[in-house]
């Protein structure tokens, strides 16, 4: 394998590695709900995202309104948010 070669291939590893350990942090948009009843939800997610929408869905099948108790920060450092909503009578 000549030198040129040797480099190409070194690039396309180097880049693959780099992309997919970002993909793997900064692209993972999932959210999860931890717990959730009539009155309250508690949902996960990116640091970079509030789940609002995910609380009003929730709330809104018992005919209640979402109120946000706000995010704890997951681990150091926090990658991960974990939210808390009450749902309320409007």
């Amino acid at each position: 394998m000549t030198y040129q070669w040797k480099r190409i291939a070194a690039c396309i590893a180097l880049s693959t590695f780099v992309m997919g350990g970002m993909t793997a942090c900064s692209g993972n948009d999932e959210r999860n709900i931890i717990a959730a009843s009539p009155t309250a939800i508690t949902v996960t997610s990116t640091r970079f995202t509030e789940p609002t929408e995910i609380a009003v869905a929730h709330c809104k099948k018992f005919g209640r309104k979402a109120v946000s108790r706000g995010g704890v920060k997951l681990g150091s450092p926090a990658y991960k948010i974990m939210w808390g909503f009450d749902c309320v009578d409007p």
